[in-house]
């Protein structure tokens, strides 16, 4: 059966268009995905013998190197997909599945591969066989342990962990020298250990929601970091070092326990978004208009109101809360776990 006898079944399967890419007449990547969709997933409401029955189709395009399934709530895997060796993109994100089967681990070219949203309790320690890997996601799980075995994972760029039942951050993941975007959240996390500062590449940091009370000296060696999420924590106070990130454009520090900010943040020339909405601040920094990028600054529900004059040249200041926040711009950025530099670009983080 050729490629475009596949597709073309698929098409009455599915019962709707989909995307698809060719090198020749040999596909290549197959998406059953679309946001075009109001549900995204395009197989989500078929039944499950008919999921079934597409997926196996699916496994005889065997030179399938990106396959995306997001959102098609599949719950079960069937075994013929582990004839697709090629794979190098695997989206397998809201999919409920319970559990991943341990043949992915035969996928040796993956280098992205979303896990997310999939009542996960376990991974397989058989995993750290995709040293080739470069993007992991396995936020909204349950997941209670991260295998030691996935040190092997030097060429991570991308890890998203938020939302699991880890009580530490792994140590594996400060062995990440490649990382740039790692996300952690809503955990008892009471610390993040001076080992941070290994993550030198790191650009783009969420730790939200958890119980740390100060950052560590060594968060201010993370010499390429332009953007940090850490709202909802304890944070009373920040290192006088943060004047060192001199690379950082956005930071937030919503709803923590903060009276004052480090004199040192005057010298941070490229900060152009800070907030510090629902706080403990009795006043506001002096220095703020000497912030050279600053347009945007969040300062609500403190115990000082912020002047009506304060910070002329910044194009939006943030004076109360938005009535709904999750239907807003700007609590997109303080209620979502998403980002990374695609959100950034698009001005969504806050």
């Amino acid at each position: 059966m050729s490629d475009a006898a596949i597709i073309s079944e698929l098409r009455r399967l599915v019962g709707t268009d989909f995307r698809y890419e060719c090198v020749g007449e040999t596909v290549v990547a197959l998406f059953l995905t679309s946001d075009d969709d109001i549900f995204q997933g395009l197989i989500r409401h078929h039944t499950a013998t008919e999921k079934h029955e597409i997926l196996c189709l699916i496994a005889k395009l065997t030179s399938l190197r990106v396959l995306d399934l997001r959102r098609c709530m599949v719950y079960q895997l069937p075994s013929a997909l582990s004839a697709l060796l090629e794979l190098q993109h695997l989206d397998l994100g809201s999919n409920f599945l319970g559990e991943v089967p341990e043949w992915i681990s035969r996928f040796r070219h993956l280098e992205y591969l979303n896990l997310a949203v999939n009542k996960l309790q376990r991974l397989p320690p058989s995993f750290s066989a995709l040293q080739q890997l470069r993007t992991l996601l396995v936020h909204k799980n349950e997941i209670s342990i991260f295998p030691v075995e996935y040190a092997a994972f030097q060429q991570l760029d991308y890890l998203n962990l938020y939302l699991n039942q880890m009580r530490t951050i792994p140590d594996c993941v400060w062995s990440y020298r490649s990382l740039r975007t790692f996300s952690w959240g809503l955990s008892s996390v009471k610390s993040i250990p001076d080992e941070i500062a290994n993550l030198k590449q790191l650009r783009y940091l969420t730790f939200v929601g958890n119980k740390i009370r100060d950052l560590p000296d060594a968060f201010c060696e993370l010499e390429n970091l332009v953007a940090t999420r850490l709202h909802k924590n304890q944070l009373e106070s920040i290192p006088e070092r943060i004047s060192q990130l001199s690379k950082l454009e956005q930071i937030t520090l919503y709803q923590n326990n903060l009276r004052e900010l480090p004199t040192s943040m005057r010298s941070l020339a490229r900060l152009q978004k800070l907030n510090i909405a629902w706080n403990k601040f009795e006043r506001y920094p002096d220095w703020l208009e000497e912030l050279p990028a600053l347009s945007w600054f969040a300062v609500f529900q403190n115990p000082c109101a912020y002047p009506a004059q304060g910070l002329a040249k910044v194009r939006e200041v943030i004076r109360e809360r938005p009535f709904n926040a999750r239907h807003t711009k700007f609590a997109d950025s303080v209620t979502e776990e998403k980002f990374g530099p695609e959100l950034i670009r698009r001005g969504s983080f806050v």
